[in-house]
């Protein structure tokens, strides 16, 4: 993340502010920037070195998707053979005996593996191919560790959904069948299995025209296609199209139509892997390769896609932690303009819930230190005091290096890394030193997770920070773990610390940002032509500087019985930059732990952010006992759902940005986070009122929802267009109102791995029509989402699925939509609205919006209930203190309505005093004409309006002064 501050409303809406931001080039104290009130309005300037930027360059090298030379496994490799097969009631065990020469195409071949088939449950089936001797000193290059990600075990020998089935004609090859209908979901025969010590291969074929989602992180379309290839390979590159980025989610789901019954199925398969991959889906086959670890992999039966999602939270990965109600956004913490951002969203009513700062509140970036302008701890203090007692919050972010201060310079001395170098708790460079890489700071180092020092040091540093800086949680950040020079850079350099990262950043001299959305020259022809002007301007004063060409490597040689580190002979499709290296952007393959095996990057790159955010998360258990850690982080691994959030990175202000942050969404409720969003208007870029205002009503339905950008970007605040404003209010009316709809999923998510974005296929899997659909989301099972994604218009296109047999209300006038099955109808869609529409058969609990969560959730109840075709609706309440990790008292309500009686039953202890203040019928065909509560008249007691079949009832609250101390029922004839 480039230093500058956001804004977001995820449960509920925060803010990162920060345009003027410390460029660490010149000066300790930036520029104009903005203060905390009181504070003096000098700045002052130190020169500091820049990195040489040929300490970032690495060899280039050639992906092998583009290698045209590069031998292919599958014709060279002669697989292998399964010997001494053991059967039992819960599976199977093989010796695997590789057949012929050894292949060796881009690794040493291991001639001996052990196969293990385990019928773990009846819906799963675990399938592993691990070297047949493995000891203590190599089992990381081979094995993930179970403390790292869900490694589950056999449950019960109950028939399996799922058969194994195998040959050894030719070689070994293996196919998972259902037994229910015979039909293969992965069958890798007709290929062999290639497994060398540094490159592992298996093929599935494919149905024809298949449709696989998932394998998270990457930006790209909700269905991926067959002509596209993942790669995992956590990195700092943006979002960048088609590219690998920052998380690793080796988890797909698959889902096959069946045009003769009409009834799709669906299954999942887990590569429980995390080194270097390249999954290629071509037209008939998926390609699994991997740099190094298992072939370790879980097939899931489903046979719905919500069913597979489900069975992959509860039955591997674990379920997603529940989020406290104010689980809410970012902003920034800086001074006078900080404070005027608080008071401007007050001013403009448009709720605020959290300030988020990003690093411009730190010292020179590092950190837990806080800067003596921008936000000085007592200033700080009085701030936060201020916003506490407003209800709202704090996160600030934390990056994932710690800054290495210069030896010679006692000045310079920085107690968090004196601390971690005391204790040993850093990554190595070999047995030689610590590894110094280059962060936003200068030379800089990384905890390591491995040992237990790493964990006593960050549960320090932020309870000791959080003594002096009351937040509310943290913001994880740079966390694939990034760095911005190649190998161990900083060593012996260190007496030039505070150095400047080793290229020019936005707000830079010639890195003035003057790209704009799409048609923003429609919308703003004189502001368009002179941002042009601008921009050439700038390119004819700082022409680009020439760089230092770098050696062209393609691909390494394998050397039998050694692993090349940094340079593997099979080289991923990584997109760091331009060279493909697997160090570039990132610490080095070669970088050593400090356990007794010496394990390195190469093993675990992958889950370096999913083990820091764990990190974070027991530390802040320590600083907050008994609450719920609100932590979020950038990069992710499979399990990440069982410890935080996640934010989709660094978007672009872009049209095409924000249509692909709805199936990025997706993806990660496959993965089992559903706390997550974009940076809304985005981050890099200038945004505009046309885009920002789309997409401020667009991410007001997301888990995650936060307004954040750039330093050298325009201001794009909610309140900054009047257009934006009216929409985000309008928006987060409906989301706070929706507030306890919204807890009630999370819940939801938390105890059973439900989705809360939903994609339109996962509700209706039977509908072919909906296999690529994602212009369109539900939030839940009862709320379609129809967001505008194009400039220049004022309508939408968007499907009604289930029609006739479901209807669907407008959210704002509760009539029914009058459309065709297979519609695609147009609506209208003015700047300031966004379409929602309530699914039939649902029952919406809602409280009247306040400007927090805390005021909200101190308003009377609402219930929204949308009639089927049959008169009849169900729905759910989960009402605990918002907060505790482990509630002392927790309320379920279940509604149903049907033959005219609505009835919510109430079970639990939890005491919620708010009234339930209004009904709303949708769907009803006639007015009533006797109102009947507990089985008494109260017609006269209560206010009632009908027209166009909806039931607006208020004044309810005389009836139910507390809403859900006790099971009611209400009967309409």
């Amino acid at each position: 993340m480039l230093p500058n501050v956001c804004f977001w409303t995820s449960l509920f809406v925060s803010l990162a502010y920060g345009k003027n931001r410390a460029i660490p080039i010149v000066c300790k104290a930036s520029v104009g920037s903005p203060r905390i009130a009181g504070q003096t309005t000098s700045t002052h300037y130190t020169a500091i070195p820049t990195i040489a930027s040929a300490q970032d360059y690495a060899p280039s090298l050639t992906p092998n998707v583009y290698d045209k030379t590069a031998p292919d496994s599958q014709v060279v490799c002669k697989g292998y053979k399964a010997e001494d097969v053991q059967t039992s009631a819960s599976g199977l065990t093989a010796n695997l005996i590789a057949k012929g020469p050894a292949c060796n195409t881009y690794g040493t071949e291991i001639d001996e593996l052990s196969l293990l088939v385990e019928y773990q449950s009846k819906e799963r089936l675990h399938v592993q191919v691990i070297p047949r001797y493995l000891v203590p000193a190599n089992r990381s290059q081979f094995f993930l560790a179970e403390y790292i990600s869900g490694y589950p075990s056999v449950v019960e020998h109950a028939q399996n959904d799922l058969d194994f089935k195998w040959t050894n004609s030719p070689s070994f090859q293996f196919q998972v069948v259902r037994n229910s209908t015979g039909e293969s979901i992965f069958s890798t025969y007709g290929s062999v299995l290639v497994y060398q010590n540094q490159f592992l291969e298996l093929r599935t074929s494919m149905v024809e025209d298949y449709n696989v989602y998932g394998l998270a992180e990457n930006i790209h379309d909700f269905r991926l296609g067959n002509n596209y290839t993942q790669t995992f390979w956590a990195v700092d590159a943006g979002n960048t199209i088609n590219g690998n980025v920052y998380g690793t989610h080796p988890v797909y789901l698959e889902t096959r139509y069946n045009n003769k019954t009409g009834v799709s199925s669906s299954h999942g398969v887990y590569m429980r892997n995390a080194h270097g991959q390249d999954i290629l889906l071509r037209s008939k086959s998926l390609t699994w390769r991997s740099l190094g670890g298992a072939m370790d992999l879980y097939f899931l039966s489903g046979t719905t896609p919500k069913q597979v999602i489900q069975q992959y939270q509860k039955g591997i990965v674990g379920l997603p932690v529940q989020q406290m109600v104010s689980a809410d956004g970012a902003g920034r913490v800086e001074a006078d303009e900080k404070l005027n951002v608080v008071d401007n969203y007050r001013k403009a009513n448009i709720p605020l819930e959290t300030i988020w700062t990003d690093i411009d509140y730190m010292s020179e970036y590092r950190d837990f230190t806080n800067g003596a302008l921008n936000f000085p701890v007592g200033a700080g203090q009085a701030f936060l005091s201020k916003l506490h007692a407003a209800g709202q919050h704090y996160v600030p972010i934390v990056d994932a290096n710690l800054y290495a201060p210069d030896p010679t310079n006692k000045s310079d001395s920085y107690e968090p890394f004196e601390r971690g170098a005391d204790s040993n708790a850093f990554i190595r460079n070999g047995a030689d030193s610590f590894y110094y890489g280059a962060n936003w700071p200068g030379y800089s180092v990384w905890a390591d997770w491995l040992v237990s020092q790493s964990q006593d040091l960050w549960s320090y540093e932020l309870s000791d920070w959080y003594k002096r800086i009351p937040y509310d949680g943290i913001w994880i950040d740079l966390s694939e773990a990034s760095s911005y020079c190649v190998g161990s850079c900083g060593q012996g350099r260190l007496g030039t610390n505070p150095a400047h990262v080793p290229f020019l950043l936005p707000g830079d001299p010639g890195m003035l940002d003057f790209d704009y959305p799409e048609s923003f020259n429609v919308t703003n022809k004189t502001e368009a032509a002179s941002a042009a002007s601008a921009s050439s301007s700038q390119v004819s004063a700082y022409p680009p500087a020439s760089t230092t060409g770098t050696m062209t490597l393609g691909r390494t040689t394998p050397t039998p019985g050694v692993r090349d580190l940094n340079f593997p002979p099979y080289v991923i499709n990584n997109f760091p930059k331009s060279g493909y290296s697997l160090g570039e952007g990132a610490i080095m393959p070669n970088a050593t732990h400090n356990d007794e095996h010496n394990s390195t990057e190469y093993d675990l790159h992958n889950v370096f952010g999913h083990q820091i955010l764990n990190a974070t998360r027991e530390a802040l258990l320590k600083v907050f006992p008994g609450r719920r850690p609100w932590v979020i982080g950038r990069s992710t691994f499979a399990g990440t759902g069982t410890i935080g959030a996640h934010w989709l990175g660094d978007n672009h202000s872009k049209w095409g940005s924000m249509y692909l942050s709805i199936s990025q969404a997706l993806q990660f409720a496959i993965a089992g986070i559903p706390m997550v969003g974009a940076d809304t208007c985005g981050f890099t870029g200038n945004s505009d009122y046309e885009l920002c205002t789309r997409w401020m009503a667009l991410s007001a339905f997301f888990p995650f929802y936060r307004n954040h950008n750039v330093i050298a970007s325009i201001s794009q605040e909610a309140y900054v267009w009047a257009a934006t404003a009216e929409s985000s209010r309008r928006a987060m009316a409906i989301r706070y109102s929706l507030l306890p709809y919204i807890y009630t999923l999370f819940q939801s998510a938390h105890t059973t791995g439900s989705t809360l974005l939903t994609a339109l296929q996962w509700e209706f899997p039977n509908d072919a029509s909906l296999a690529s659909v994602d212009n369109q989301f539900m939030l839940g099972p009862s709320l379609l989402i129809t967001p505008v994604l194009q400039p220049q218009v004022d309508y939408v296109k968007g499907v009604f699925p289930g029609v006739p047999d479901t209807t669907w209300y407008d959210w704002y006038t509760l009539e029914a939509e009058q459309v065709a099955p297979h519609e695609n109808k147009t609506l209208s869609a003015p700047l300031e609205h966004i379409n929602v529409h309530i699914r039939s058969g649902s029952i919406l609990p809602t409280q009247q919006p306040g400007y927090t969560t805390k005021e909200s959730r101190q308003n009377p109840f609402g219930l929204i209930v949308a009639l089927d075709p049959n008169g009849e609706a169900t729905g759910t309440l989960y009402l605990d203190d918002g907060m505790s990790l482990e509630p002392n008292a927790t309320k379920m309500v279940s509604y149903s309505y049907a033959k005219g009686k609505l009835a919510a039953s109430v079970e639990g202890k939890y005491v919620d005093n708010n009234a339930l203040a209004n009904i709303t019928v949708a769907g009803m065909k006639s007015a009533p004409k006797q109102v009947m509560f507990q089985g008494k008249d109260v017609k006269d007691e209560v206010q009632m309006d009908y027209a166009n079949e909806v039931l607006r009832m208020t004044g309810v609250g005389s009836l139910l002064p507390k809403a859900y101390m006790k099971s009611w029922d209400i009967t309409f004839a």
